[in-house]
């Protein structure tokens, strides 16, 4: 860890925060994530040592309690939330620019995506399960929401699918980081919704991400999961 020897709250949270990886595995507590694997999933390119000593370094600091296999995020972790949001609001501003095919990948997409979908909304009475399908790209996802608990399932789990959403990759990109409307895409069919109605007039809904709390949402997110 850098040390820079300044007496100065923001030299000494950058000596916290700034080492490689460390705000990235700090946004997957955020969202939720408690076990290594779910946090692993959520920090594609990380090696898992370095998870490893990244999280125990983290736990030395005061910012995570290791409980029974799960890594708990403290008050001191949770301080940082209006942080790491502000953090992304200034870059989706200033940095952020339309992704490239290249840069999109969509099973970290669909992990991040689906714990923050707007479900609220869907109906309660039975288990419903939205198929994602792209025009572009040969993975496909299917989000099964019951009693507002979600999973993603990278294989198809042999339910009934309610409704299906066909797009293309860099759409959905953009519409999970803000960088265009749902009603925009749906206008000009680069998105579209099939399945039953009482499903498909939800799904523009629970696909309106805001750019700025949809990642990160609220401290009470319940824990996603995932089902290879």
């Amino acid at each position: 860890m850098a040390e820079y020897e300044q007496y100065c709250p923001i030299a000494k949270a950058t000596e916290v925060v700034g080492e490689r990886w460390t705000l990235l595995v700090i946004r997957e507590l955020l969202v939720g994530s408690r076990h290594f694997n779910d946090l692993a999933r959520g920090l594609p390119g990380m090696s898992r040592t370095m998870l490893s000593k990244r999280l125990t370094r983290l736990e030395a600091l005061g910012l995570v309690e290791k409980h029974d296999g799960s890594y708990l995020r403290t008050d001191a972790c949770e301080g940082l939330r209006p942080i790491v949001l502000a953090l992304g609001e200034w870059s989706n501003t200033w940095l952020l620019k339309d992704p490239t095919i290249e840069e999109c990948d969509l099973v970290l997409l669909m992990w991040w995506a689906h714990r923050r979908l707007n479900v609220a909304t869907l109906p309660r009475a039975h288990r419903t399960v939205v198929h994602f399908r792209f025009v572009d790209a040969p993975e496909q996802f299917w989000v099964v929401v019951e009693d507002e608990e979600r999973s993603i399932c990278l294989a198809d789990p042999g339910f009934e699918i309610d409704a299906t959403v066909s797009t293309d990759v860099v759409t959905l990109h953009k519409i999970w980081h803000g960088r265009e409307p749902v009603g925009a895409a749906v206008k000009d069919a680069r998105l579209r919704f099939s399945g039953s109605k009482a499903i498909t007039r939800h799904l523009p809904t629970m696909l309106a991400l805001d750019p700025a709390t949809g990642l990160l949402g609220d401290s009470t997110s319940q824990r996603p999961n995932l089902y290879a």
